[in-house]
């Protein structure tokens, strides 16, 4: 399996997500949108770093489809993450309370072990069918 020197659209990702944080700051805390906020995020993070330390290079089946299933698990587990950095850093900015419940806390920590175990699913899932098309 060959991953790609490129990914394709990650820069147009990157600018819709300049975009989306110019808007989103000051709009008042919405779960939703805080939940795009950190999954975007993610997804750029985990784009870049596989374009810096993976892009061009080859390696196994077994190893690739690790690599995905790990991917996966890492975008699942951050966005979840990321969310709560974004809850706090939408509620320092505008500094007026809480922007986010604590029911809205709670159900993100609560679903974080759910996202991260279908994340990795999705990402082993997608390595296999690349192993079996490469």
């Amino acid at each position: 399996m060959t991953f790609p020197q490129k990914i394709p659209g990650l820069k147009l990702l990157l600018l819709v997500w300049i975009v989306y944080t110019a808007v989103w700051i000051p709009l008042e805390g919405a779960l939703v949108q805080v939940i795009v906020m950190g999954t975007a995020t993610a997804v750029l993070l985990l784009g870049h770093g596989w374009q810096r330390w993976l892009g061009g290079k080859t390696v196994g089946r077994g190893v690739g489809v690790v690599v995905t299933a790990v991917s996966g698990g890492l975008l699942g587990a951050g966005s979840g993450l990321l969310t709560f950095v974004f809850m706090a850093v939408k509620t320092g900015l505008h500094a007026h309370g809480p922007e986010f419940t604590q029911a809205e806390i709670a159900w993100v920590w609560n679903v974080l072990p759910l996202w991260t175990a279908v994340w990795l699913l999705v990402g082993l899932g997608m390595g296999l069918i690349w192993a079996g098309i490469d």
